[in-house]
């Protein structure tokens, strides 16, 4: 996140017989007093929202690099976490990051484990 903009990413859950639909945003944006948030909302069917993580706030001169480090982990956790369920064996450096978006093998990390999870 080189310049002060937003970073939005939604990760879908890969659709199962057991599990209602799922997906979950994460988001880490400033305000206009420089204070950045990161959030974690999961989301369920017909995109209802479920209970999340606590925002964090990140403040001071080093506040959007933090905020950086605790939106990537966070979207890691959730990359590695549906990997698990799917059974595949994931690790944290296999989740790479191009303009603030996780992939997996060159793919976007949600369109790569829906591949996976689907027969």
């Amino acid at each position: 996140m080189p310049t002060a903009t937003a970073t939005r990413y939604t990760l879908t859950y890969p659709k199962t017989n057991d599990r209602p639909p799922m997906r979950v945003r994460f988001t880490a944006a400033p305000d206009a007093k420089g204070t950045w948030t990161v959030e974690r909302q999961p989301l369920g069917a017909a995109g209802r929202m479920l209970t999340g993580d606590r925002p964090r706030q990140y403040f001071g001169a080093e506040a959007q690099a933090r905020a950086e480090a605790a939106y990537r982990g966070l979207v890691v956790r959730e990359v590695l976490h549906v990997g698990q369920m799917l059974d595949l064996a994931l690790e944290p450096g296999d989740v790479r990051f191009q303009d603030g978006w996780p992939t997996l093998d060159g793919m976007d990390a949600g369109e790569w484990l829906d591949s996976m999870g689907t027969d």
